[in-house]
């Protein structure tokens, strides 16, 4: 009869997956409050009502419409950033900021249109921006989490000195999770484009 012999080497360590999702996920809820909280500066005729309208008018005049490669790099812009920083130390710092930023322009431009248009705000920030959050927030926080153990594994062999915890910081499971995202990005930006195409007007990530 065999027995299989267990030794603490050759038990895989768990990755940091839940500690990483919980950075991210409070940043991203401060960035979120604090992006409804400035928002109430907004005012009628200073410089964020005027970049809401002079957007859409040079949307609808087919001034300065976005391509198909403007679109996705708005879309994918966070995420992005989060793989590259994955590949750094500093990941593990700067993807929680990350994620702070990205609840910040998502609250500000929402609750800025409510506080400008009233109840039409709600309809234009669902129009404007509610396709694109919500298909690629899910995505943002999937890529973020394991872009920031990969950071951390960084950390951790790197600085600390110790040894790697399970399979090590970059695996194939990982690169596939990051292609898998990016091509759900590609087909977000397709969806956006189709809705420039028919004169609806998704407002750029970067806001």
């Amino acid at each position: 009869m065999n027995k299989r012999r267990f030794s603490p080497g050759s038990l895989r360590a768990p990755r940091l997956g839940f500690p990483a999702f919980a950075f991210c996920a409070v940043s991203f809820l401060l960035g979120v409050l604090l992006g409804v909280l400035l928002s109430g500066g907004v005012t009628e005729g200073d410089f964020a009502s005027e970049l809401f309208s002079g957007y859409g008018e040079s949307v609808l005049s087919g001034v300065g419409k976005p391509n198909f490669t403007s679109v996705f790099l708005s879309v994918a812009w966070y995420h992005l950033l989060a793989i590259l920083l994955s590949f750094t130390m500093l990941g593990v710092a700067l993807i929680p900021l990350v994620s702070a930023v990205r609840g910040f322009t998502l609250s500000f431009t929402l609750a800025a249109l409510v506080r400008l248009y009233a109840s039409q705000g709600v309809a234009a920030g669902m129009l404007l921006v509610g396709f694109t959050a919500l298909l690629s927030v899910p995505i943002f926080f999937l890529v973020s989490v394991d872009a920031m153990c990969a950071s951390g594994e960084l950390v951790r062999v790197g600085l600390l000195r110790q040894p790697p915890a399970g399979p090590g910081a970059y695996t194939a499971d990982l690169f596939i999770r990051f292609l898998l995202a990016l091509f759900l990005l590609l087909l977000i930006s397709a969806g956006e484009s189709a809705l420039l195409g028919a004169g609806i007007i998704p407002l750029p990530a970067v806001f």
